[in-house]
């Protein structure tokens, strides 16, 4: 019953891990779908929580299937065996069959394997990748797919989260892979747990035997001496200092204890990765030929597995390595040999060599195998290099050559080797004709005979052509002599996608190695001969012939032939990767200010199939910059690399030098190769170690010495080019440059490219915008002409008009205000009693309907009453409900107010309720009529049924529909008298509280009152009874019980109820303070009177505010709803007083009458002014005409329209007449003008002003117009062209001193220009120049410049004439004035400042361009400057004349005052002398 729960409660576990992992990929593809901007760390997070959750479900999973497995155990009561391997022997019916997770009818670990393969198409996955094709078999989102776990597991830098645990992910993966084989075998053979926990078996009963023997068979010392270096239990020093194994070292590592060995092989995972190093070091004597599994015969099973596992462990950890080298042969046959010679000691375990390696009936070769194996050097034409490993890992050799060997013959097999061909070939399996892409050239290596191999260089079948190429117009054809057959390259790829899970899930099976070698890929190549299937039914399926497209072709020639370098040779043959290290990644690459993006670029350069032909490709290819590559680098690389090797460190030592000189073959053509090897070590070590620098040395020395005619660079780029470029690293380093220089390469090409398409465009578009700028100009110009003559043409006709206009206007003006003013206020008085008026009609609605609830409200009310219970006073009244609220059976509501709490409470009461209670409080039998339920003695007895209960010592009130029944126990029944009446008085007395109930016979009338023990108590307290009486006990006790009735009877009131015809009870207290209540009621009402004034003040004070009546000249009262105005103020605001109006414009609305629309206006009460105009109206009419101010200062009067007219005339005239005479110097000068100050072409009025200077050079009209052109056109050199406009103007000023001869043209063309076109700095440079130079006016001709300025502050003549015109104005300069300008002083701080000075000041300039002008004074009244010290005699008579006498009439010294200055002064009538008050102090 446990195990049963225990599965279920592990099943919805793992349904839980599932739900919670679609969860998130329904969320991911959510976001996949949705296009928004900042999704990038939503992204990641989603990926991450995915991988999570992936391990969790796999976990989840494992947990079921062991707990299942275990039942399943139980059940049968079978021991539970875990073991490293699956016995085909045993019953099948003792082994747990394997269990599958089914989620939706599927297996969810095979669902697992290709639900995320969408997530290649998310952007930021990839870009967190690096690549879309791990995405494809990737359930933990890893950068490998599940099948590169082995490989990848040590490489944990490459893992984008932090905290993956690798042994999870191995794990996991492998029982993902698990299932996967399950699913495909059909059969289930390995339990779960079983599957994570392989191991090789070590039995230390069967191996103590060999243990303990002195000579041990080879293959035991072998296997246990490379388990012990595996599992790593040999001490850490000697596996560090370990390089190679020799016979005494098996032999020591073979003599460790058992006991580790076991315990570290129950615990290993064959997923976690093992040192390489290590693997390199046993791998050639694992992988011997005599250590083969099948051929070991006299040893015990256990050794043959552990070998399996071994050579099952190399296959899966490295792909090259040494499987007969010299040390491991030497080493295993001495072992063999000694285990032979005392095979007599050794009775029960013989291993005899030549059963196990070799044929036994070959004796002869039996002894001389044993004669050599006891000889210290190996031969190495004695040994197999070429032998067959039984693994599917290893090719298989031919059937020929196999018959070949078998009948004892030898062939002269000449090797040959796979050289591409610069082109490509289509070819349909099943078809002898193939169709060559490419040139006929390139084709042409191909000839009849010709051995070929197509789309793999190792794996495709060797194919002869039968026939020259046949070359046609159409395609370039071939004929091999056999059918193509594709199947051998299909069943080669599939059989490595079975490798990964064959080496995972049995690394010691041997029989996978040659089943799967065997039949697998026969059945797949007799299966697949020539189709391959396409549908997806197998029952259904269609086949069609495999057509290959665009596969390469390497032509078989003798290796003689063949003088490429190793490093060509695998990449032509296709051994060397392409990587795209920046897919997803924004890197660019700048030349020439043109950025690329190098992914694009490692796109264009990625290898080209036409490689032996540097015509065929377009982009930079890798292979093409391998030997670019500087010597230093590479040898640097080498030197890292080596000292990477076993053991790490930072230098080359002898061993280290000693195996890369073996491996790289150095000096193989020297004789003595190992002495000179080893003597260059000796004359460059250092301490027995080489260092970076050393390392280069040395391979100097070897190239030297490889090749003595040779220079040194060129001896040592042979040496580096044919030994070292073949080391893994190095190689993959080399190839690494080499490509990022082909990329940069191509990115350099490719900006250039760009740059240079760029400026050919710009050149084209720079032509365009000549022509195009040239017509704008000419059509402007026309455009402009037209237009002057309209402009003219409109000006006459308005001039024509402008009288009778003005005055029409001018009358119109005078009535539209008089009857705006009586339109407007009519309408505004309409308005204030129409919003009287709906406001009066408001109010009265208002009040009828507030009138009318109050009415209804109060005509319900049949009975209200102040009543107490417990001390609490509440007021209860009772509604009596009309039909139209009688829709829940309701004929009363009885409502209980507590003004302690403001709370009220509602109780609905049907009529059978309330007649029932009314019935049994008046002892009626009979029903009774609704006016007796009316009546005021019958409501008086609902409020009986009120029961009050604290809770959280709040007052709770509830409605009793009980009867009601005295409690506790009658103490006393009397008659008593009041009001002249008897009424029959009951004392009941209970724990808790007294009730005193009465009678009225009369008018058979109850009424009752109730008191608490606690409220006695406190009453007693108060009124001091207990002290009055001399007796020590308290009137509480029961001995006092008659003294407390009769206290309490003397107490008990019965009166007649205010404004009521009935009696009432209360005690003494109660009336207290129901005298209390009345006097609190009648504060609180004087209280909320009070409050009502306050609140219809404030509000008072809210609906008025006080304005100012511009017509009578008073503040009166305006009410801001109704908008009236009333000059008393408010009572309701007594002494109080409004504040003044704001001083501020308010928009204000009006409503029209005429056109039924609100009319906006403004208004400002603070003075009683009113207008149609806003502030920022006023503000923008009010800037219209300081501008108009401003241009008028600039350009001068307004110009007339007879003035418009003549200008227009002459200007017309001036072109006109030029094109009939140009030869006449009026129209040359006429027409230069035009162009210059009009059309503004400064190119065209060069020439013609300089014909006009040949024809007169000394008229003073021309010599000042061109020389005002000189300046504005800015000529180079700049310093000849102004001192040239310098000398004309003077010449000009010589011959005509008062400008007359320039005024008309000043008029026509320089002002005009101005008052034309306004905005271009061009013409106001024009007429600032004029100014300049000939009227001397330099601070209108700085306006101007400012002016210009303003308008473009980048134009160069505008920029450079302001910049001279500035420095000329210093003392000494063509310009020189008194002082410095305006805009210098506005730069300038003050110096110093004297009361004797008033006015003046002075000032420094800090940016001042020339030295010793830096200060200057500064009138800051009249703004005028100076470089000199100011007269300050006639300072002081100005300021005496200006000023005003104070005192000191009868004396001398008189005392005046400055106004301007606000300050005094002393002047003394006899000496003349001038002194401030200051100074007389």
């Amino acid at each position: 019953m446990n195990a049963g729960m225990d599965l279920s409660q592990l099943a919805d576990d793992v349904l839980r891990h599932i739900d919670n992992r679609e969860a998130l990929i329904e969320r991911l593809e959510t976001l996949h779908r949705d296009a928004s901007h900042a999704r990038g760390n939503r992204v990641q997070r989603l990926l991450y929580g995915i991988h999570n959750a992936s391990l969790a479900v796999v976990e989840a999973i494992e947990a079921w299937n062991v707990s299942k497995q275990e039942d399943w155990y139980r059940r049968r009561k079978i021991a539970r065996h875990i073991e490293s391997r699956a016995h085909e022997s045993s019953n099948a019916d003792d082994t747990c069959p394997y269990n599958v997770f089914l989620w939706n009818k599927e297996s969810y670990l095979k669902k697992m394997i290709y639900d995320l393969d969408f997530v290649r198409d998310i952007p930021e996955a990839i870009t967190l990748f690096g690549s879309e094709r791990v995405f494809h078999r990737n359930p933990f989102l890893l950068p490998y797919c599940i099948d590169e776990v082995v490989v990848e597991v040590e490489n944990s830098k490459r893992l984008p989260w932090k905290d993956v645990t690798l042994e999870r992910v191995c794990n996991s993966s492998f029982l993902i892979l698990l299932d996967e084989f399950h699913h495909k075998k059909g059969t289930g053979i390995v339990s779960m747990a079983a599957a994570k926990l392989f191991f090789p078996i070590i039995n230390v009963q069967e191996f103590s035997a060999l243990h303990g023997m002195t000579y041990p068979p080879a293959a035991a010392v072998v296997a246990l001496c490379c388990a012990h270096l595996i599992l790593n239990t040999v001490e850490a020093d000697v596996i560090n200092k370990l390089v190679f194994l020799t016979k005494a070292i098996m032999l020591k590592i073979f003599r460790h204890p058992l006991d580790d060995l076991v315990q570290k092989a129950k615990s290993f995972n064959p997923l976690v990765g093992v040192d390489r190093n290590l693997i390199k070091i046993v791998a050639p004597f694992v992988m011997h030929d005599k250590m083969k599994p099948e051929l070991q015969h006299n040893v015990p099973e256990e050794i043959n597995h552990l070998l399996t596992w071994l050579r099952a462990l190399i296959l899966r950890s490295i792909d090259q390595y040494d499987k007969a080298s010299k040390l491991s042969s030497k080493a295993i046959l001495e072992l063999e040999s000694e285990y032979q010679r005392h095979a007599s000691q050794n009775k029960g375990c013989v291993f005899h060599s030549s059963n196990a390696a070799y044929p036994p009936h070959d004796d002869n070769k039996e002894n001389a195998r044993v004669n050599v194996s006891v000889q210290t050097d190996v031969c190495p034409g004695e040994i197999d290099n070429n032998a067959t490993d039984s693994s599917d890992f290893f090719v298989a050799p031919t059937i020929g050559a196999l018959e070949n060997l078998l009948d004892g013959r030898r062939l002269s097999i000449v090797p040959q080797v796979p050289l591409p061909v610069e082109v490509t070939v289509n070819i349909t399996e099943g078809s002898r004709i193939g169709v060559v892409n490419g040139t006929a050239s390139a084709a042409a290596k191909l000839q009849q005979g010709d051995t070929i191999r197509i789309y793999d260089a190792h794996e495709s079948s060797d194919w002869k052509l039968s026939s020259d190429l046949t070359i046609s117009d159409e395609a370039i054809r071939f004929c091999l002599t056999e059918v193509y057959d594709h199947s051998r390259i299909i069943a080669q790829q599939k059989r490595s996608r079975a490798n990964t899970l064959n080496r995972l899930c049995y690394p010691y099976k041997n029989v996978l190695a040659s089943d799967v070698s065997s039949a697998g890929v026969t059945s797949i190549a007799a299966n697949e001969d020539a189709f391959r299937h396409v549908a997806s039914d197998m029952n259904q399926s269609k086949h069609s012939p495999l057509h290959i497209r665009e596969a390469r072709i390497w032509k078989l020639v003798p290796s003689d032939e063949d003088t490429r370098p190793q490093w060509r040779r695998e990449y032509d043959n296709g051994d060397i990767p392409w990587l795209n290290e920046y897919a997803g990644c924004n890197k660019v690459d700048s030349h020439f200010r043109v950025s690329v993006r190098l992914e694009l670029m490692e796109q264009d350069c990625r290898d080209w199939p036409y490689l032996m032909d540097d015509i065929q490709y377009i982009h930079r290819q890798r292979v093409h910059y391998f030997e670019h590559i500087p010597l230093r680098d590479v040898i640097d690389e080498a030197f890292h690399a080596v000292c990477r090797w076993h053991p790490k460190g930072p230098l080359v030592d002898n061993v280290k030098w000693a195996k890369l000189s073996r491996k790289m073959k150095f000096l193989s053509n020297v004789k003595n190769a190992q002495h000179e090897i080893d003597m260059a070590f000796v004359r460059h070590n250092r301490d027995r170690k080489l260092d970076q620098q050393r390392f280069h040395a040395i391979f100097e020395d070897i190239a030297s010495i490889q090749h003595p005619s040779m220079p040194t660079t060129d001896a040592l780029t042979n040496v580096v080019w044919s030994s070292i470029v073949m080391l893994p690293d190095v190689n993959a380093m080399m190839w690494r440059e080499s490509k990022e220089m082909a990329i940069h390469e191509e990115a350099r090409r490719v900006c250039a490219q760009s740059r240079l398409a760029a400026f050919t465009r710009k050149i084209l578009q720079y032509v365009k915008f000549k022509d195009a700028r040239k017509s704008a100009i000419t059509i402007a110009k026309h455009v402009r002409r037209f237009f002057s003559r309209l402009f003219v043409a409109k000006i006459l006709k308005a001039v024509k008009d402008d009288e009778e206009y003005q005055q029409r206007v001018k009358y119109a003006i005078l009535l539209q205000q008089e009857w705006r003013r009586f339109y407007w206020r009519n309408r505004f008085l309409c308005h204030l009693e129409r919003i009287r008026d709906e406001r009066r009609k408001q109010i009265l609605i208002t009040r009828s309907k507030f009138k009318e609830s109050k009415q209804r409200e109060l005509a319900s009310i049949v009975y209200r009453d102040v009543i107490r219970i417990d001390d609490i006073i509440a007021v209860v009244t009772i509604h009596l409900q009309d039909d139209t609220q009688l829709r829940d059976n309701t004929s009363m509501l009885l409502t209980v107010y507590v003004p302690t709490t403001k709370r009220t409470f509602r109780f609905k009461l049907a009529e059978n309720d309330v007649r029932e209670c009314l019935e049994k409080a008046l002892s009626r039998e009979g029903k009774l009529s609704w006016d007796e339920m009316l009546s005021e003695r019958a409501l008086r007895e609902l409020p009986k049924r009120l029961v009050l209960r604290l809770v959280r010592n709040q007052p709770i009130f509830i409605f009793s529909r009980r009867h009601i029944v005295e409690k506790g126990i009658l103490v006393d029944k009397r008659f008593v008298r009041a009001d002249g009446e008897i009424f029959i008085l009951s004392t009941f007395r209970s724990p808790h509280d007294f009730v005193f109930s009465t009678y009225q016979p009369s008018k058979r009338l109850h009424m009752r009152t109730k008191l608490t023990v606690p409220k006695l108590i406190e009453w007693i307290h108060d009124s001091g009874e207990n002290h009055k009486n001399d007796s020590h006990i308290s009137m509480l006790h029961p001995k006092r019980q008659p003294d407390l009735l009769e206290w309490l009877i003397k107490r008990v009131l019965i009166r007649r109820k205010p404004l009521a015809d009935c009696m009432m009870i209360l005690l003494q207290f109660e009336a207290e303070e129901e005298r209390v209540l009345k006097l609190v009621v009648k504060v609180q009402a004087q209280w909320r009177r009070l409050k009502s004034f306050r609140r219809a003040k404030n509000e008072t004070l809210q609906q008025y505010e006080k304005i100012f009546d511009r017509e009578n000249q008073i503040y009166v009262y305006r009410n801001i709803l109704t908008d009236q105005r009333q000059k008393d103020k408010p009572k309701l605001l007594g002494e109080d007083e409004l504040e003044d109006p704001v001083d501020e414009w308010r928009k204000e609305e009006m409503y029209d009458a005429t056109t039924g629309r609100a009319v906006h206006y403004y208004a400002n009460y603070a003075t009683g002014q009113s207008s149609w105009l806003s502030e920022e109206d006023a503000a923008r009419l009010v800037q219209r005409k300081y501008r108009s101010k401003h241009e008028s200062n600039l350009i001068g009067k307004k110009i007339s329209f007879a003035d418009v007219v003549k200008a227009t005339q002459f200007i017309n005239g001036a072109r006109t007449k030029y094109e009939q005479d140009p030869t006449k110097l009026s129209n040359i000068v006429n027409f230069a003008l035009l162009t210059h100050c009009l059309d503004l072409d400064f190119d065209a009025a060069r020439p013609i002003y300089e014909r006009a200077m040949k024809l007169s050079p000394n008229h003073p009209l021309i010599s000042r117009v061109y020389a005002i052109f000189l300046l504005a056109s800015r000529q180079s050199p700049q310093n000849v062209t102004f001192q040239t406009a310098c000398q004309l103007l003077h010449d000009a000023d010589v011959a005509d001193r008062n400008q007359t001869m320039i005024q008309s043209a000043a008029e026509i063309y320089f002002r005009w220009a101005v008052l034309v076109d306004a905005r271009n700095p061009l013409t106001l440079l024009n007429y600032a120049l004029l100014h300049q130079c000939v009227y001397k006016n330099y601070d209108h001709s700085e306006k101007l410049y400012r002016a210009a300025l303003a308008l473009d502050p980048t134009n160069t003549h505008v920029v450079e004439n302001y910049r001279l015109f500035n420095d000329e104005r210093y003392p000494g300069g063509a310009y020189e004035s008194c002082g410095p300008p305006y805009s210098v002083v506005r730069r300038s701080n003050v110096v110093e400042e004297r009361l004797d000075w008033g006015e003046w000041r002075k000032m420094i300039d800090p940016l001042c361009p020339r030295k010793g002008f830096e200060v200057f004074w500064l009138n800051r009244f009249t703004k005028m400057t100076s470089f000199s010290e100011p007269d300050w005699n006639i300072v002081w008579e100005n300021r005496l004349k200006r000023s005003r006498w104070i005192d000191g009439k009868t004396t001398a010294q008189s005392e005046f005052y400055d106004e301007r200055t606000k300050t005094t002064f002393f002047y003394n009538s006899y000496t003349k002398q001038y002194t401030s008050s200051q100074s007389k102090k």
